[in-house]
């Protein structure tokens, strides 16, 4: 005795037909969802102590409540120490910045200005230096951020 099931195939193809749906909705989401990072990479230089100590930041004005990465180049034997980020046109309070070693003489941190009731913002970031030769003890650079 033979059994035919004649919705057996229109079942596949809807099966089929589903899972393309599944990954293309899927596909739609993660591209729309994808942080918008094109105007934030390190490419501004900022001389901090005659060539030797060299910060690259995203072009100024910095987006606020955005992360931004920070890259730091420094002599071979010289590391930052923990640094502060404050507000220099406003109290913002401080806030710590840490590093992480890349290459040789290169560090990276990610930077995350809040936002504020002035439009623009000045802001210091001062970094302790440990080291032992020429360099001062702690740089600084001033920079500015505006609210979208």
């Amino acid at each position: 005795m033979k059994i035919s099931y004649p919705f057996l195939p229109y079942l596949t193809f809807i099966h089929k037909k589903s899972r393309v749906f599944s990954l293309l909705l899927l596909a739609s989401l993660s591209i729309s969802c994808r942080p918008d990072t094109a105007q934030h990479f390190a490419t501004e230089k900022i001389d901090l102590h005659q060539e030797k100590v060299v910060l690259w930041l995203p072009p100024q004005p910095l987006p606020v409540e955005k992360q931004i990465p920070l890259r730091l180049q420094l002599p071979a034997g010289v590391t930052p120490e923990l640094s502060e980020l404050g507000g220099e046109s406003m109290y913002m309070g401080v806030s710590p910045v840490q590093w992480q070693q890349g290459d040789e003489g290169e560090w990276h941190a990610q930077l995350y200005l809040g936002a504020c009731t002035e439009h623009q913002m000045t802001w210091r970031l001062t970094i302790p230096l440990a080291t032992q030769g020429d360099l001062p003890a702690s740089v600084s650079a001033t920079f500015s951020s505006e609210a979208n």
